[in-house]
C-alpha cells in the first residue's frame, strides 16, 4: 500500500481585475483580488491548508496589498478553499477514531 504526501501552494484569483495606479510599474494597471494559501496533502483527500492571506495585486509585477481576512471572507460569503483542504485533517482524524472504535469493539475491549 503507498501513501501520497505532498504539499503545495496556490493562488485563487477572486472577481474582476480593477484598475489602479501601481506605485512599483509606476503606470495604471490591473489589480487582481487573489486568495493565496499554501496547502499539505496525504493521500491527496485528506489536506489542510495555512499560511492564508488575501491579497490585491498588480497583474503586471505582482506588487500589491494584503486585505483583511475576515472583511474579505464576509465580502465574498465564502472561503473559497476545497473541502477536502479546510476539513479533510479533522476528517481523517474521526474515520482513525471510528475504526479504532469499531476494532475494540470487534474484540471485544469496548
Amino acid at each position: 500500500m503507498m501513501f501520497l504526501i505532498g504539499q503545495g501552494e496556490r493562488v485563487v484569483a477572486l472577481g474582476e481585475p480593477e484598475q489602479r495606479h501601481c506605485p512599483k510599474c509606476g503606470q495604471l494597471t490591473a489589480f487582481q483580488k487573489q486568495l493565496r494559501y499554501k496547502y499539505g496533502s496525504f493521500d491527496m483527500l485528506f489536506g489542510f491548508a495555512y499560511d492564508k492571506r488575501y491579497q490585491l495585486a498588480c497583474l503586471q509585477c505582482n506588487h500589491g496589498w494584503i486585505l483583511d481576512a475576515r472583511t474579505t471572507e464576509r465580502e465574498l460569503g465564502r472561503v473559497p478553499i476545497p473541502f477536502h483542504l479546510r476539513y479533510g485533517l479533522c476528517v481523517l482524524a474521526v474515520l482513525a477514531a471510528l475504526l479504532g472504535a469499531s476494532a475494540m469493539a470487534v474484540n471485544g475491549l469496548l
